[in-house]
């Protein structure tokens, strides 16, 4: 994997959650943003071995964890949706455009629930409306999700040309 080319992507994404720019494209009273970072999470999960899957769902968590106002509960729930859909990853085809969405949109559901009662675990604060607004987020970064895909697909599949492979193909990016 080109750790170099992920850094970019992950220091980017976490630029984007942490600043203005996302704020152009909020929706709603609630102020929905997608999520750029679990996009990320999603394609190196199910793109990369499953070592390289933890570490770039761990330092993905951490990002989203930097981004926001607490430090841990992003991290350990991105770990977890991250292993998950390595695991399942052999299961999922994703050729066409809606099915990235179809990975996007539960995985943000479900990192941002376990994140928000380990939040809620740590510092004893509630949200009214938390759910609805995990529910619109994972809509919406599932459907720029699908868009940006696109995008990483491309930079994955000049370097997986280049590469000369004896063993058998593998699962993965970039390698």
């Amino acid at each position: 994997m080109r750790w170099v080319l992920f850094a970019i992507l992950v220091l980017l994404g976490a630029v984007l959650e942490a600043g203005n720019l996302l704020n152009a494209v909020a929706l709603g009273q609630w102020h929905i943003r997608p999520s750029v970072l679990i996009v990320l999470l999603v394609f190196f999960a199910v793109h990369c071995r499953t070592h390289e899957a933890i570490i770039t769902s761990f330092v993905i968590g951490l990002a989203m964890d930097i981004s926001g106002s607490q430090i841990g509960p992003h991290t350990i729930s991105y770990c977890l949706v991250g292993g998950l859909l390595n695991q399942l990853g052999e299961y999922f085809v994703l050729r066409r455009g809606a099915s990235p969405a179809a990975l996007i949109f539960p995985a943000y559901v479900i990192a941002a629930v376990i994140a928000y009662w380990l939040g809620a675990l740590k510092t004893g604060e509630r949200q009214d409306y938390a759910y609805r607004i995990f529910v619109l987020t994972g809509l919406y970064s599932a459907f720029i999700g699908s868009f940006f895909w696109r995008f990483l697909g491309r930079i994955n599949q000049p370097a997986s040309s280049q590469s000369l492979q004896t063993s058998p193909p593998q699962r993965g990016y970039l390698r």
